[in-house]
């Protein structure tokens, strides 16, 4: 196996004028393959905050390059949406100026609830939609199609900074498809999401709104053993509990959500609620 080709590092050449010490400095620090990123580069981008000082603290924000998976919760659904308004505003207001691009993989688009987003950070409710393209698939073998093969090009065409997979497991458990195949199928789109982040710097946010998926779930077990960060939301009476199960520089917490928690979090579940 020739590595020079595979990988990117420059071979040394015995005819060369250049000195050894010159020629030992290119062999280390050679240019990167197209599908490899510096980790500084990556750090250096500004995260995308939800607008919550709680929240924010509570995850520090979402890093470009990342692939995030929430579980567990219609309330994923409020938070994702909310994240496609975000995402709009200017780094001064924890946004990106960027487009957002949902894939519906259970049919759960709410356009209602990203006007109500817009008017509350005071964006106009149909440039904002405009801003948000949405694509819905009805099996997973269109879900991983278009993951696979459109997503890419659209992201990097448009520079898009937030992919949205939104209830991204669903599709997969349909029993009219082999269990083997919907695993392997689902692994794809999986790795596709997270090389379209890493690539494209951009952030990738798959969920899950099933209440009742458990740690035993193959699925699951895919996700987190992929993805940087795993946040499950668990319903109750009067609040909503977040586990952080996986992050690659926080241990794992829990984050409380209840009636006391900040005005702009609130609104934001009321009107995932209302909707």
């Amino acid at each position: 196996m020739n590595l020079s080709n595979s990988v990117g590092w420059c071979p040394i050449k015995s005819d060369s004028s250049q000195s050894f010490e010159e020629l030992l400095s290119e062999a280390l620090s050679p240019k990167l393959p197209v599908n490899f990123l510096r980790a500084s580069d990556i750090q250096a981008k500004p995260p995308l905050f939800f607008g919550d000082k709680d929240l924010d603290r509570f995850l520090g924000g979402l890093r470009l390059g990342h692939i995030v998976f929430f579980y567990g919760s219609w309330q994923c659904l409020a938070i994702s949406e909310l994240l496609c308004i975000k995402v709009q505003l200017n780094s001064h207001n924890g946004g990106l100026d960027s487009e957002a691009i949902f894939v519906d993989g259970g049919n759960t688009f709410d356009p209602y609830l990203i006007v109500q987003y817009a008017e509350q950070f005071s964006l106009d409710r149909d440039k904002a939609l405009d801003r948000i393209f949405v694509s819905r698939a009805f099996t997973c073998h269109q879900l991983t199609s278009f993951i696979t093969q459109m997503l890419p090009r659209a992201v990097h065409a448009r520079g898009v900074k937030l992919v949205i997979a939104s209830d991204m497991i669903e599709l997969y458990c349909d029993p009219d498809v082999r269990y083997t195949q919907s695993l392997r199928l689902f692994k794809t789109a999986l790795n596709s999401l997270s090389n379209i982040a890493r690539l494209e710097k951009s952030l990738a946010l798959a969920t899950s709104l099933n209440e009742k998926t458990s740690d035993s779930d193959p699925f699951l077990r895919a996700v987190k053993q992929k993805v940087d960060i795993v946040v499950r939301f668990e319903e109750r009476r009067q609040s909503t509990k977040l586990i952080l199960e996986k992050h690659p520089t926080r241990p794992e917490e829990t984050f409380l959500i209840k009636q006391s928690a900040p005005r702009v979090l609130e609104e934001f579940l009321e009107a995932a609620v209302d909707g």
